[in-house]
């Protein structure tokens, strides 16, 4: 299901795909997706330290997610408006 995509480390993200049925579903994956773009290039543009990140696991694909740091006002802003 969508909601399984974040709580756990290591997902298969192509049979998550095909498990959307709902449009509830639908937004939860939207949502995580948004937060994993937003992300990605906040990580790559080195706009967060590093400890503003966890690492999470889709399929083999290693991520850096962005975390509620609230020793980084800044990530932490972004992280919950991302809500």
């Amino acid at each position: 299901t969508a909601t399984s995509l974040f709580p756990h480390c290591v997902c298969h993200a192509s049979q998550t795909w095909r498990s959307i049925t709902t449009e509830q579903q639908s937004l939860v994956l939207v949502k995580r997706l948004l937060a994993i773009s937003v992300s990605c290039i906040t990580y790559m543009r080195g706009l967060f330290p590093e400890s503003s990140y966890g690492t999470r696991y889709l399929d083999d694909l290693c991520l850096k997610i962005l975390r509620e740091d609230k020793s980084c006002l800044g990530s932490f802003e972004t992280k919950t408006r991302l809500r």
